[in-house]
């Protein structure tokens, strides 16, 4: 049996692209031809030779066989699995991200809608020039701050659009079915990808939409309009493909549940509208002629799956199986004593070796036995075959090694980029949240008449707690929202089970007067990480906006804190984008931190690492560039590690110009 014939079909097309593969085919063929050719002269030369003996020599060889078919079909498995993890990953990952970022909008639709001053506009019947330019404002500051929505509208419940942050969208009037459905659906709001002709300039829009409530005196409600905010699905979708996809050489794709293109990296090969593959038969990548392709439906984020979309990845088998040709070298190997060495097949290479060598013992002692000199050379060319052979598996049994550690050395680079992505882009919100919020006409007016010394009255107050319990409902990633004064005051709080803080004063001034002292709508301040009472005495970070004077938007009169829930949020983050190993005895070993340059731990998945400990780490990473992403070699606790890193480069302007500086260090580390 020929090494090429014990092959399937699909591994002599994956060997076609692994060169290392081949050369250990070729030298091991060439060992089993010369085996074949010496075991002929012997049999022909020496008829005084026991039959047993040849016999030995020809069984020998089928062992020989059997472990190069198992070398070989080990190593060619190790690529694969190599390559199909890479394929999963960056599948499953395209549809996450969007869909964690898709969840925050969610949250966004359900809490615009209900704003008092959006509300009061559309319910009125005359809106004054006054009234639209007030309105005009406050959607040009959402979005300034929310920067993923391309425009918003409010539309009445018959269609005409009221008021549009896009000067350039020419609608005035809409026919969708999505107003009549946002209207009447007993479903939160309404998510939509469709062409539609609120959005006539664009071949298709990523819409959310809500209708918009009034209470009227009698306590009864009256639907006054729909809002819809236009996610810029174009230009975040290429924010994705930049981040998964640095060397361009991965198509990557969003699909519908049908298998249409929604977004492409790589236009001209793979065009959107396309329809590309049956999203729903793949159970893991699969071979289609020279390419490898695989999608892969969301795991969803808090409950939230959001619209029927898939991750589709389509390689050329000749990319896939070159993973790691540009890798940067760490000289590592897997030690002997570790687990993860292949003790099974060094010990079929010593068996096959040692009964090569028993065989030639036994013909040497026989040959002389038998005064037959003649067939001591035939023994000495077994002898070196032996020794060709040991030589060439042991070759082999290093480089599968070899490979594992490149597919370990890749993955955690790769998972280290995901778990920092993950954090700026879910940061990027915070940010955006306080100086929204910061912004409501409740807060600021309430807070305008205490900063002129008038009692806030017990309906205020009420006001004030409602509001805040409401946003907090919303978005669930706060423990507390705080109110306070311009001497830093707790007026009002989200958290009931915290309303003892009301009428104490804010911990850390320094923080307090850092808010209070911004100059304008865009800015905010973030804490540094820390222990807070405000937290139960456990690290977070706090997010604070100016609230400005309801008459003169130059004065602060007082501010808005968001205590971050970091303790379950950033363990998500570390759980979600830790690599996953088809080897168990990896996954055991392995362990994902978020660190800040001085190596203090912001949150881990080691339990011997706990927050705010100190981890003693090379100083090339904690110097390490902004955006910089690499690998090293690392003895932590005796142990050897690979340990992947990426250092944060911040989200869309979130870090990037906005005057917050806060680097954080994803390292993932698999010990081998």
């Amino acid at each position: 049996m020929t090494q090429q014939n014990s092959l399937t079909n699909d591994y002599k097309e994956y060997t076609r692209h692994l060169p290392r593969v081949k050369e250990y085919i070729a030298q091991l063929e060439h060992q089993d031809l010369w085996w074949s050719t010496v075991a002929m002269v012997g049999k022909i030369n020496n008829e005084n030779i026991d039959a047993q003996l040849l016999e030995s020599i020809i069984d020998t060889q089928k062992e020989f066989q059997d472990l190069r078919d198992i070398m070989i079909k080990e190593l060619i498995g190790r690529y694969l699995n190599q390559t199909n993890s890479e394929i999963s990953l960056k599948a499953q990952t395209t549809i996450d991200i969007l869909i964690r970022n898709l969840f925050e909008r969610t949250a966004d639709v359900g809490f615009l809608a209900t704003d008092d001053d959006l509300v009061d506009f559309m319910s009125s019947k005359e809106s004054t020039t006054q009234d639209n330019a007030f309105i005009q404002q406050r959607l040009e500051e959402y979005v300034a701050k929310y920067s993923v929505y391309d425009d918003v509208l409010l539309v009445t419940p018959t269609g005409d659009i009221k008021a549009k942050l896009d000067p350039t969208n020419p609608v005035m009037h809409s026919n969708d079915p999505l107003i009549h459905k946002a209207l009447t659906t007993q479903e939160e709001y309404v998510e939509v990808y469709a062409y539609s002709d609120l959005f006539p300039n664009k071949a298709a829009s990523l819409i959310y939409a809500k209708k918009m409530t009034k209470v009227l005196p009698n306590g009864t409600f009256e639907d006054v309009g729909v809002l819809c905010l236009s996610f810029n699905f174009t230009d975040e979708m290429k924010g994705i493909f930049s981040t998964l996809n640095a060397e361009n050489n991965f198509g990557i794709m969003l699909l519908n549940d049908s298998g249409k293109i929604l977004a492409s990296n790589s236009p001209q090969t793979h065009p959107i509208g396309k329809q590309a593959a049956n999203p729903n038969e793949f159970k893991a990548p699969l071979k289609s002629g020279s390419n490898m392709h695989f999608a892969t439906k969301t795991t969803g984020y808090q409950g939230y799956f959001g619209l029927p979309w898939h991750g589709y990845i389509d390689v050329k088998n000749e990319v896939a199986f070159n993973l790691n040709k540009d890798k940067k070298e760490l000289g590592v190997s897997i030690p002997k004593d570790s687990p993860l060495y292949l003790k099974e097949l060094e010990a079929v290479n010593i068996k096959v070796s040692t009964l090569l060598l028993i065989v030639i013992m036994n013909g040497k002692i026989m040959s002389l036995k038998r005064e037959v000199k003649s067939f001591l050379p035939i023994l000495d060319s077994f002898q070196k075959i032996s020794t060709d052979i040991q030589n060439i598996f042991a070759s082999f049994i290093e480089h599968i090694h070899q490979v594992l550690v490149d597919t370990i050395q890749a993955k955690a680079a790769f998972s280290a980029v995901l778990a920092v992505e993950v954090m700026d882009r879910n940061l990027y919100e915070r940010a955006n949240d306080c100086r929204w919020w910061a912004l409501n006409s409740s807060f600021r007016q309430i807070l305008s008449k205490q900063h002129k010394r008038e009692a806030i009255t017990e309906q205020e107050s009420k006001k004030l707690t409602e509001t805040l319990a409401y946003i907090n409902s919303l978005y669930t990633v706060y423990t507390n929202i705080i109110l306070y004064d311009q001497n830093g005051k707790i007026l009002a709080v989200s958290n009931k089970a915290e309303q003892q803080l009301i009428g104490s004063t804010m911990p850390r001034p320094s923080d307090t007067s850092l808010c209070l002292a911004l100059e304008n709508t865009q800015a905010y301040t973030v804490s540094d990480f820390h222990a807070t009472e405000l937290y139960a005495k456990e690290h977070t970070y706090l997010y604070h906006a100016a609230i400005k004077d309801w008459e003169n938007i130059n004065t602060n009169v007082g501010g808005i804190a968001l205590v971050f829930d970091s303790k379950p949020e950033f363990k998500a983050m570390l759980d979600e984008t830790e690599p996953k190993y088809i080897n168990p005895l990896l996954n055991e070993n392995t362990f994902s931190v978020f660190l800040d340059r001085s190596g203090h731990i912001i949150s881990s998945t080691n339990t011997e690492l706990p927050t705010g400990s100190e981890l003693s780490i090379p100083n090339e990473i904690l110097t390490a560039e902004n955006g910089q992403n690499d690998t090293i070699y690392w003895e932590w606790q005796g142990k050897p590690y690979l340990a992947g890193y990426k250092v944060s480069e911040g989200y869309r302007e979130y870090k990037n110009g906005d005057g917050y500086n806060n680097d954080v260090i994803a390292l993932v580390c698999t010990g081998i």
